[in-house]
This record gives structure tokens, C-alpha cells and sequence, in this order.
């Protein structure tokens, strides 16, 4: 499955790469949207397998979601099964524009209301640390770098948490780019779950005993 995107620029500037980025994540929208229901259900379920894949060591940890827009791939169903053996699940509450989201506690009985553009939100339910962090994928690249929607929520939430989540993108693999030319600042994820598959980018990933930093605690990885 390939896609029609805009050319890489020639100039490396900031200004002509962020129009670049601006141009890719359109066109990578666009075709999000115009998947035939058929398709989509197809590499949702692939992807919701490869991810209850990766769940399946880690079913003590909390996990901060996302709900699904713009035909993203709708993971309630895994984090249901979650929680069902043991596991906590969190959706983000978005205290206003140019601030860090707060995760708070979610069940499918969790009382939602639209907050910050619309999207549900949990409603009387308690703020909780996350273990496990999932990021939506507009797009991506191999080194784990992402293309979302150009908010620069996800960036701040991270660099606002206490303690660094495992981060994981989700997305469809034909989303993939060879390069998205990352801002300077910009943290790649530790994890890529596609359709294709389960892709570790970092070693924050591996277990302990083949992480190159022996320093880095492991609880938060299995049960």
C-alpha cells in the first residue's frame, strides 16, 4: 500500500522542512479518512493483535491511551481486555491549549464529556501516573520519530512527567516515511505497533538484564 506525498525539499532550512511536514501530515490525513471501512477493520484488528501482543508481559501497568479520531486505530477494546486481567487504563484530560495533558483514570463505565476540541474526556475520576505511554501516529519513520497533529501536546506532556513513560506509537505501517526530518528537540518513541508489527526502537524497551543502562528500573515493563 503506498501514497502520493510531496518531495523531501532540497533546502534544509526550518521553514521549508515545516511546510514539508505540514504537506505530509494533509496528505497523510487524507488518506486515513478515505479508508474504505473494510480496510480500516482490517488493519485496526492487526494492529489491536500485535498490540494485546505487547500487553502480554506488561499486565500490571498503567496505560495511557488515547480515543480514537480521525479513523485512528480504536484501542478500547485491548485496554478493556487490560483491565479485565489486572491492568489500569487512562485517558487524557487537556487543562487548556499550550498545556500538558493529565492522564486520568478509565473504565468503560468512566463517564466521558467532550473537553479540548471536542474530544471525551474522563469525568470525576482520579489523576494517575502512567507506565506505559501511547502515542497516535500520523506518521513516522524508522528511528521511532513522529508526525502528529502539529500541536505539540504529546512533547510537552512528556517533558512535563516526573518520571519518563515507555512510549509507544501506534499507526499504520503505510504511514511509514524514511525521514520525517524531526525538530531538533523532538524524542522519538521507544516503540513502533503497526499492522506489520512490533518494532523496538529504544533498549528502554528490552528487558533489564539487555539494557545497556543498568540504572533504568524495570517495573514499569512487566509485571
Amino acid at each position: 500500500m503506498s501514497l502520493d506525498l510531496p518531495s523531501a525539499p532540497v533546502a534544509k532550512d526550518a521553514n521549508s522542512q515545516a511546510e514539508w511536514r505540514h504537506a505530509v501530515r494533509r496528505a497523510l490525513l487524507g488518506w486515513r479518512s478515505a479508508l474504505d471501512a473494510a480496510t480500516h477493520q482490517h488493519l485496526s484488528h492487526r494492529v489491536q493483535a500485535h498490540f494485546s501482543e505487547f500487553l502480554e508481559n506488561r499486565s500490571g501497568a498503567t496505560v495511557g491511551f488515547y480515543w480514537p479520531i480521525q479513523n485512528e486505530v480504536d484501542l478500547r477494546p485491548v485496554m478493556a481486555r487490560h483491565l479485565e486481567v489486572g491492568g489500569k487504563a487512562a485517558l487524557p484530560v487537556v487543562p487548556g491549549r499550550d498545556q500538558p495533558m493529565v492522564f486520568h483514570d478509565w473504565t468503560p463505565k468512566t463517564k466521558m464529556a467532550p473537553g479540548f476540541a471536542r474530544i471525551p474526556e474522563p469525568q470525576g475520576t482520579e489523576a494517575v501516573a502512567v507506565h506505559v505511554l501511547l502515542a497516535p501516529l500520523v506518521g513516522f519513520d524508522g528511528a521511532g520519530y513522529r508526525l502528529g497533529y502539529g500541536g505539540g501536546f504529546f512533547d510537552r506532556t512528556l517533558a512535563d512527567m516526573k518520571r519518563r513513560p515507555l512510549v509507544v506509537g501506534i499507526g499504520f505501517e503505510a504511514t511509514r516515511l524514511g525521514n520525517i526530518m524531526p525538530h531538533q528537540y523532538d524524542v522519538p518513541v521507544d516503540v513502533l505497533i503497526t499492522d506489520r508489527g512490533i518494532q523496538t526502537v529504544s533498549d528502554q524497551a528490552l528487558p533489564v538484564e539487555d539494557k545497556t543502562d543498568q540504572l533504568s528500573p524495570p517495573c514499569h515493563l512487566s509485571t
